[in-house]
């Protein structure tokens, strides 16, 4: 398998979350050859592919890849870009390209005779990327629906594109290693006028552009300096040149270390954006709607891969990010694992999510090889 021209191939025809009907079915098709047994439709369009070991009843190491792309215009100029309106910005093309290569390597290692005492069960998942508020994560869907009790699974593995960390090392994170996540959105209402007499109305546009600078300003002077985010990202407001706003909109994300964490980052938001509105005499509604809680990693399970990279030369230290991830569903239910691959190119890399992101592809085999030398690690670590 050349796994440079599966990433491309993966690359080339991105899809949308809960839309990823040719990436599953292209990767049914290569477990399939590969001899691992192939379960479609989990989760909507998820795959799970699970490759025996010597005794079942050990319970199975799971390893976890992203399928979704993003509702991105590529503009890389790569001569495999997507052409669709999709992207894989967020280099899921990647996480499959190297899940495929391990089960290729540890399948062939298994030919004959099972190369783990325990099942190697392979679980890609759709719709990562999600809005919090709409339809539920894959992950929180594939949980619900039973994946872990289903598949025997008790620890699962995860790796992610760092376009900040040197092509080829690992990186690894003591406890969170994700941010928990939510978005929220305020509402203001109004009363609209004609431009040239203002006084006659209630100017929502005015209201909301005060809100976002006083909840930016809220957030520096009444929080404790932490690890935390809240980035207003839309504002929609007005029908016409000539008329004062009647009402306007806006939402954006938080992060933060915890959902706790984000509920009183709320409301310190909300009492703001409350404040402005009374001053301001128009009305105002403050929603959140809370998305992944933080990714946690299992220091037994970190103890073991950082062993195991730095014997390789590829393990790194890194800090928390403050993006999110909703690989939380798993590792708020069982010990898991998640660790950043370096993928920087030489001349540097454009960050994650946007138009021009692209990874440093000799970084692929590598990690191929040090996920599998994790998962022989971590197999020996469990034998009874």
């Amino acid at each position: 398998m050349d796994i440079v021209q599966i990433r491309r191939e993966f690359h080339r025809h991105p899809e949308l979350g809960y839309e990823e009907t040719w990436t599953s079915a292209r990767i049914a098709q290569i477990l399939g050859a590969l001899g691992i047994g192939v379960t479609c439709g989990v989760a909507g369009t998820g795959v799970v592919g699970v490759l025996r070991g010597r005794d079942s009843s050990l319970g199975a190491l799971g390893y976890r890849a992203d399928m979704d792309a993003l509702p991105v215009t590529e503009r890389t100029g790569l001569e495999f870009a997507a052409t669709n309106g999709c992207m894989h910005a967020c280099g899921h093309d990647a996480h499959i390209a190297v899940a495929l290569g391990v089960a290729e390597r540890m399948a062939r290692a298994s030919a004959g005779s099972p190369c783990l005492a325990h099942d190697l069960v392979f679980v890609f998942q759709p719709n990562e990327e999600g809005a919090p508020g709409e339809k539920p994560s894959g992950a929180e869907w594939m949980c619900r629906e039973g994946v872990l009790e289903r598949f025997g699974i008790r620890r699962m593995l995860a790796i992610h594109c760092d376009p900040d960390l040197e092509a080829g090392k690992l990186g690894l994170c003591q406890g969170a290693v994700w941010a928990a996540s939510a978005r929220f959105v305020i509402s203001v209402t109004g009363e609209a006028a004609h431009a040239a007499y203002p006084e006659r109305g209630r100017d929502a546009l005015w209201a909301a552009s005060q809100i976002v600078s006083s909840v930016y300003a809220a957030m520096a002077r009444r929080r404790a300096k932490k690890n935390e985010v809240v980035s207003i990202c839309r504002l929609q407001a007005g029908c016409a040149f000539n008329v004062i706003a009647g009402s306007a909109s806006m939402e954006g994300i938080l992060r933060a270390s915890s959902h706790e964490e984000i509920r009183q980052i709320f409301g310190v938001l909300k009492e703001t954006a409350q404040g402005v509105a009374d001053a301001c005499r128009v009305g105002v509604e403050t929603v959140l709607y809370l998305g992944a809680e933080a990714v946690i990693n299992d220091a037994a399970m970190v103890a073991c891969a950082s062993h195991v990279w730095q014997a390789m030369n590829v393990a790194a230290a890194v800090d928390m990010k403050m993006a999110s991830e909703d690989f939380s569903s798993f590792s708020a239910r069982i010990p898991c694992l998640y660790a950043m691959m370096g993928v920087k190119k030489a001349n540097g890399c454009a960050p994650l999510h946007a138009d021009t992101f692209d990874i440093d592809e000799k970084v692929l085999e590598p990690t191929v090889g040090a996920m599998c030398a994790l998962c022989h690690a971590l197999d020996e670590a469990r034998k009874p």
